[in-house]
């Protein structure tokens, strides 16, 4: 179960994380309200899912939350640059007789991109490699990232929310 929760949050970031593309051609476009910082505050659920990987990895990250851990952060740049900063590949889930451990990792991961938004399409760019296209939803100061468009198999009926910070 472990492995399978590590995934969830692997997945998220590398939904938006990438290597450095020199590329400055690549603006986005009609992007202002995904410009600034984001953080993963959130993993919904849908009500008609009963998936226990899903609801363990949404008290992983509540318990973060609450030891004032900041898992992932997104940073969208106007330039159209990416900044990720994620901790997810550092996690370390403990299990005792005084129930769940899960300290707050000290290493960052930190990468960038080249990102563009197209309606509620956001494609980020990767050296090298093809462009990688997502649907979101973004309200204000929140943004979605549906399951369903990260992993169709493993993530339905779930979402990672962002807020803006």
């Amino acid at each position: 179960m472990k492995k399978y929760i590590l995934l969830l949050f692997y997945v998220a970031t590398i939904a938006f994380s990438c290597s450095e593309d020199n590329n400055s051609d690549d603006t986005p476009a009609e992007s202002d309200g995904l410009v600034g910082t984001w953080l993963l505050t959130d993993i919904r659920i849908d009500a008609g899912t009963n998936d226990d990987d899903l609801n363990f990895a949404k008290q992983i990250l509540g318990f973060l939350q609450g030891i004032d851990c900041e898992l992932i952060t997104f940073t969208f740049n106007e330039s159209g640059t990416l900044d990720t900063d994620s901790k997810v590949d550092h996690l370390s889930i403990n299990v005792g007789t005084g129930g769940l451990d899960i300290p707050c990792p000290t290493e960052v991961d930190e990468e960038s991109a080249l990102w563009v938004l197209n309606g509620d399409q956001l494609t980020i760019s990767k050296e090298g490699e093809a462009d990688e296209a997502f649907t979101i939803e973004l309200d204000g100061n929140t943004l979605i990232v549906p399951g369903e468009s990260v992993d169709a198999n493993n993530y339905a009926g779930a979402d990672a929310v962002f807020t803006r910070q």
